[in-house]
């Protein structure tokens, strides 16, 4: 059995956020479903390194991501996503490739997030889906294989929504392990695992199948068989 991407023990991230506790598996698709304020982009942060944990312990390939942010190889993409007006898709990705070592081809990654024909399109001029794929590309270019998503389709129209979903799948096909908040139950049932971050707790539970429509009461997860 492999080592799994992210170890999460005990973590306390304020007064009202504790005792959190989760695996995510490489190649895995791992919602953490909350309320608006249940600490769900804190979380997030701390995965990113962005944080120190208070109390408990956070890994990344086995690596505290807070101390050795390279040996994480992750790529957080926030609810708001970036805005690069006047420059094109290929000009966007060849930015962040040049502040990055040793990226990924541009050709690779707009491939990766199914953008390779819209490379020459002005930033403007890219649809809801797009840009948030765009986001994605950005946060594969330094070989990412962990994706933090913050409410990765909020805003999105059904078919943006659905494009975006099908990148995530693809991508986690291929290995890369993605890990996304969000307030929506219905969202959250499609990742393979969900872990409901509510009153505070996160522990480890059952299957995302048998998730209720809403979160409700102490916190529950999900584990896949």
């Amino acid at each position: 059995m492999k080592a799994p991407v992210i170890e999460v023990r005990d973590l306390e991230l304020n007064d009202a956020v504790r005792d959190v506790a989760f695996t995510v598996a490489p190649g895995e698709i791992y919602a953490v479903l909350g309320r608006y304020g249940a600490g769900k982009t804190t979380l997030l942060e701390l995965l990113a390194g962005l944080r120190r944990p208070t109390a408990g312990t956070v890994r990344v390939h086995g690596a505290d991501p807070y101390a050795d942010r390279d040996a994480a190889r992750s790529g957080a993409v926030w609810r708001d996503g970036g805005l690069f007006p006047g420059l094109t898709v290929a000009e966007i990705v060849d930015t962040w490739r040049r502040w990055t070592l040793d990226p990924l081809t541009r050709a690779d990654v707009l491939d990766r997030v199914g953008l390779t024909g819209a490379a020459g399109v002005p930033f403007e001029r890219l649809g809801q889906g797009e840009r948030r794929r765009l986001d994605l590309a950005l946060a594969l270019v330094g070989r990412s294989d962990l994706l933090l998503l913050d409410e990765p389709t909020a805003g999105l129209d059904d078919g943006p929504a659905r494009e975006v979903r099908a990148v995530l799948r693809r991508l986690a096909a291929h290995g890369t392990t993605v890990v996304f908040a969000t307030r929506d139950p219905g969202e959250a049932c499609r990742a393979g695992r969900v872990g409901v971050l509510d009153e505070g707790r996160l522990p480890a539970g059952g299957d995302s199948a048998r998730l209720p429509g809403r979160p409700s009461g102490r916190a529950t997860g999900s584990r896949a068989a």
